[in-house]
């Protein structure tokens, strides 16, 4: 696959990754900035934590299909290479987006919708895992992070394709870029908890 091809196909995933429903969601029927509550992220758990569970929720699912979407239309393009170069531009875009100032999300929805399309049944155990540590502490982050990481060694053990485990380790750092502060927070045990 051509060097032009791919970085089309990255631009196309970022492209889409700066799509942000917990911004718009949030100036529609909060009409606010949603990363000036909170936690300051444009992300799922802020808007639940703002909004409410039902807007959250729907966040999430959002970020999920752009992930998909992401992952399935880079592969429809270009195989295996597109699919990683556009997975990995729409984590980026999601995470870093120009339209917002580069003050984005964590990325954890958009990395689920890419791995549901990927890995379907490994992905629902591990959001299985995840909900799992979400109810055991009250800390979403802890929870993604056990999420993203224990998927990163899942497709490494079980040699998936090259080109999966580059998406899957990729978007695992970012993760871990994207929750240095809550690790931080874990750490001195003072991290957030949501309300169940």
């Amino acid at each position: 696959m051509k060097l032009l091809q791919i970085t089309g196909l990255f631009l196309l995933g970022y492209a889409l990754g700066n799509f942000s429903p917990a911004y718009l969601i949030a100036r529609k029927v909060g009409r606010f900035d949603i990363r000036e509550k909170g936690s300051g992220n444009a992300g799922a758990t802020n808007v639940i934590r703002t909004l409410g569970w039902r807007y959250g929720l729907l966040v999430f699912l959002l970020d999920a299909l752009k992930g998909a979407t992401a992952a399935g239309a880079g592969y429809w393009l270009g195989g295996e290479t597109g699919l990683a170069a556009a997975a990995i531009g729409v984590v980026l875009g999601h995470d870093f987006p120009v339209v917002l100032n580069f003050r984005g999300g964590k990325g954890i929805a958009a990395t689920t919708g890419i791995l549901l399309s990927l890995l379907p049944l490994p992905t629902l155990a591990g959001i299985l895992v995840f909900v799992l540590v979400v109810l055991g502490t009250r800390m979403v982050s802890l929870g993604s992070l056990v999420f993203v990481f224990g998927m990163a060694v899942y497709v490494i053990v079980t040699q998936q394709p090259l080109m999966w485990v580059v998406v899957v380790v990729v978007a695992a750092l970012f993760a871990l870029l994207r929750h240095h502060e809550n690790i931080r927070r874990i750490l001195a045990g003072v991290e957030n908890r949501i309300s169940l």
